[in-house]
């Protein structure tokens, strides 16, 4: 019952998200948006999907923690990542970011556990940078609504609190945690409970980035997973002839990355395009175009995927039903 009222609620928003992106729409309009559309500006979008997955991988291994035998392979781990997005577009529950660690772990020595610390630290460092892009991105733009503004300003300070955490929790784990209990201690004890033991767990995660260097080497990283990604919503913006300015291209990679942070109906349905729609709207981008822009983007995201995914399926003798099996049980595939 509650997977399904889940489900039921994804689905709904989804929903929404996609009559507020397309309430609007004026049918001629976007046929025309459609035919104008120009299409050299897929390759350099492809290429950057593939430095994107690139730069990913190679913070997953400065992320994870250090083995007796031999390293993953980039390899492993841009194929880890790749099933895991397939996983996130095709299955509920956003079930990729627990197939990713247990494809690593059928073909590493990696525990489950160990590895999916690794990404939920990925995730908040994902975090940090969207929200720092954000607050950097309302000083740039003008005419903006005060809630917006106040908005900006209260995920700033969040998202500097919570780099202030990770990068304490990598060279200071102790002073962090003496400092969450204290504050923690206030809070009934269920609560407190939960609050000091996620916090041990992320702090064993960053305990594997317990060097300047190593944990410069992930900040590095972020920053360019987050300018690929800023790229392919730029790369883009060329399939018509309006605006093209960089500043539009990370406004739309911001938008999106929030959007689809809402519960939604798999593959990220309607969050997505109600996105790029209100990145879109505050440059005075036409309508029609942007929700064709929308669909673009989100079109070739997934085609890319699920060409890419399903070879990798193929190559490695993997099943996807039985990847989501195993994560919904909480065990390796075998």
């Amino acid at each position: 019952m509650k997977k399904f009222i889940q489900i039921l609620v994804g689905c709904g928003v989804s929903a929404s998200m996609l009559y507020i992106a397309f309430r609007d729409v004026d049918g001629a309009q976007l046929k025309e948006s459609f035919l104008q559309i120009r299409l050299w500006p897929i390759l350099p979008f492809v290429a950057l999907f593939l430095a994107h997955f690139y730069f990913r991988s190679l913070r997953w291994r400065f992320l994870l923690p250090e083995t007796r035998g031999e390293s993953p392979s980039l390899r492993k781990l841009f194929d880890s990542i790749i099933l895991g997005n397939l996983a996130s577009f095709l299955l509920p529950f956003r079930l990729g970011e627990f197939i990713r660690p247990l494809v690593l772990c059928r073909w590493t020595e990696y525990s489950f556990a160990s590895a999916f610390i690794s990404v939920i630290m990925e995730r908040f460092f994902d975090l940090s940078a969207v929200l720092i892009s954000f607050f950097v991105l309302v000083q740039l733009l003008p005419d903006l609504p005060a809630w917006l503004h106040l908005a900006a300003y209260s995920l700033g300070s969040m998202a500097i609190a919570l780099l202030v955490f990770l990068i304490g929790g990598c060279l200071a784990p102790t002073v962090i945690s003496r400092l969450v209990g204290a504050c923690a201690s206030i809070l009934p004890p269920a609560i407190e409970k939960f609050i000091v033991n996620f916090t041990n767990d992320l702090l064993k995660g960053a305990a594997v980035v317990k060097t300047p260097k190593r944990l410069a080497a992930v900040i590095c990283l972020t920053a360019g997973v987050w300018v690929t990604t800023y790229l392919q919503f730029y790369a883009l913006l060329f399939i018509f002839d309006f605006d093209h300015s960089a500043l539009l291209a990370v406004t739309l990679g911001v938008f999106v990355a929030l959007a689809v942070a809402l519960p939604s109906a798999p593959g990220f349905v309607g969050v997505f395009q109600v996105g790029c729609v209100a990145a879109t709207s505050l440059f005075a981008y036409p309508l029609a175009a942007a929700q064709v822009y929308s669909l673009v983007v989100h079109a070739l995201t997934f085609i890319l995927l699920i060409i890419i995914g399903f070879w990798l399926l193929s190559v490695h003798n993997l099943n996807l039903f039985e990847l989501k099996r195993a994560a919904e049980e909480g065990q390796q595939p075998s």
